[in-house]
């Protein structure tokens, strides 16, 4: 099967809905039928393509007209859309966060293991050039194993029509980025967090977040995020994620403007790494280890350890104490 031959379906036709419905339509894969409560609205994005348009994800699932599944929905109707598909044997591509709970993420991951389908998870910071080539480094051995952590991810406030993710929270949006990232780039299960939670815009969700997690053999990270205000100086405000990766023998660091810093062994150097589509990117792998019956690149699993550490960020801030995870935690 080759990415041309995958009937897509694009369950949720806003901002990301519509991301992906353009940039799988550059590919010239098929998006074959979207879907949204908004009938407008999925009409704008199946025109994209030429798709037929649904009301909700089970309409456009009985149709019987796709393969694969994309829920780009917001995490709320993440469950219901993604148990549908696997019922219905379609292959599953969600957005991050899985789910609203860790509960609903497993259930999800054992739903899609039982219907034998691929499910396959959106955390396309990982395909940015700069996170890639920190990656590539770490696994070169260039640093040496990664021992601490840090990151720092400040976003400007989303618009009002998106109040959705306010009410939902930052952990469980765009700092949901930056716990897959301490997570893959360490590479190492995560074992212990520790996190403190504020609300200071007075929004119904937190819109700060401030993690230490611990992974096996003693790695360490600090995590802290969230949203600033839309007066803030649109310096601060941009959406650039700052990072470095401490190792026995040497370091790694950078941000999502590109700029690159890597000292090792082999010397130090400096660059500025040209930009990725990471959206395009991730689909564009996803798409193709299906078309080769391969797994995905990054598999839902990876979102189930994401909920584990996002669960337990809260479970923390509730408590005041550090929640360990438990390995069963980690799996379906």
């Amino acid at each position: 099967m080759t990415v041309n031959d995958i009937r897509i379906g694009i369950a949720g036709c806003g901002l990301i809905g519509r991301q992906y419905a353009q940039r799988l339509s550059r590919l010239g894969a098929q998006v074959a039928a979207v879907a949204d409560p908004l009938p407008e609205r999925a009409q704008q994005v199946a025109a994209i393509s030429g798709a037929a348009s649904y009301s909700d994800a089970r309409e456009l699932l009985a149709a019987g007209a796709i393969d694969l599944l994309c829920v780009c929905s917001p995490t709320p109707f993440h469950y219901e859309a993604v148990m549908a598909a696997a019922r219905c044997g379609r292959h599953i591509f969600c957005e991050k966060p899985l789910a609203e709970d860790l509960t609903q993420a497993r259930e999800m991951c054992r739903a899609a293991r039982d219907a034998g389908v691929a499910f396959g998870i959106g955390f396309k910071m990982r395909y940015e050039a700069i996170f890639a080539r920190a990656k590539s480094l770490i696994e070169a051995g260039e640093i040496g194993p990664p021992l601490y952590a840090i990151f720092s991810y400040f976003q400007e406030l989303p618009p009002p029509e998106r109040n959705w993710y306010t009410d939902f929270g930052t952990t469980r949006d765009n700092v949901a980025h930056a716990i897959d990232l301490s997570n893959w780039l360490l590479g190492r299960p995560p074992v212990q967090v520790r996190a403190r939670l504020d609300n200071r815009l007075g929004f119904k969700g937190e819109d700060k977040v401030f993690l230490q997690v611990a992974y096996g053999d003693g790695a360490l990270a600090s995590i802290h995020g969230g949203w600033v205000g839309r007066d803030y100086p649109k310096v601060a405000a941009s959406d650039d994620l700052f990072f470095q990766i401490i190792g026995e023998a040497g370091y790694v660091a950078g941000d999502r403007a590109g700029h690159f810093l890597s000292a090792s062994g082999r010397g130090i150097e400096r660059c500025r790494l040209d930009p990725v589509d990471s959206f395009t990117a991730e689909l564009e792998a996803f798409l193709m280890a299906l078309g080769m019956s391969q797994p995905p690149p990054i598999p839902a699993e990876a979102g189930l350890v994401a909920q584990a550490v996002i669960e337990a960020a809260f479970e923390s801030h509730r408590s005041g104490e550090a929640v360990s995870l438990d390995r069963r935690e980690l799996s379906a």
